[in-house]
């Protein structure tokens, strides 16, 4: 089956995990491989002042402390993690970038317009939990009325 891959893609409450696939989606566009097009994600509004933006870039690494050549494997870690290749890997598998210049990006620039109050990062919030179960929790409790968006802001990292 093919997708359907059209344009830009309308971004509500999700993560960078939900839309790391949209690069390999672009194979299995019919329009898109017709005529190769830019897209770019777009934050939907969720309140009159805007959408939101959960800035939770999905870059980790870990090394084994019993390696065989652990000076050289951390020399390619201090490698890996410079801006630079960081941003490179987030743009191959359309990840947020672990940088705070969501322009440089084509696809994310639509949410380097949103104001900083407008942007959750969940380490300074303090959220442990998983970060795309408390987003889907609050998104549902949102979703249905329950609870507002500020609401959702509030209580994040103590969904269950």
């Amino acid at each position: 089956m093919r997708c359907c891959l059209k344009g830009d893609v309308p971004m509500m409450i999700c993560n960078a995990d939900t839309v790391s696939g949209t690069k390999k989606r672009e194979s299995q566009s019919e329009a898109f491989t017709n005529a190769p097009f830019n897209y770019t994600y777009s934050p939907v509004p969720l309140s009159d002042e805007g959408g939101y933006f959960i800035d939770s870039p999905s870059v980790q690494f870990s090394v084994n402390k019993d390696c065989n050549d652990l000076d050289m494997t951390n020399e390619f870690m201090r490698f890996l993690i410079s801006n630079t290749e960081l941003n490179e890997m987030a743009s191959v598998k359309r990840l947020v970038t672990p940088t705070t210049d969501l322009a440089l990006d084509a696809v994310y620039a639509p949410f380097s317009k949103l104001p900083a109050d407008r942007i959750i990062s969940p380490e300074v919030l303090g959220v442990t939990d998983p970060l795309t179960v408390q987003i889907r929790l609050a998104s549902f409790r949102v979703g249905k009325g329950e609870i507002s968006v500020d609401d959702a802001v509030t209580m994040y990292g103590s969904f269950k």
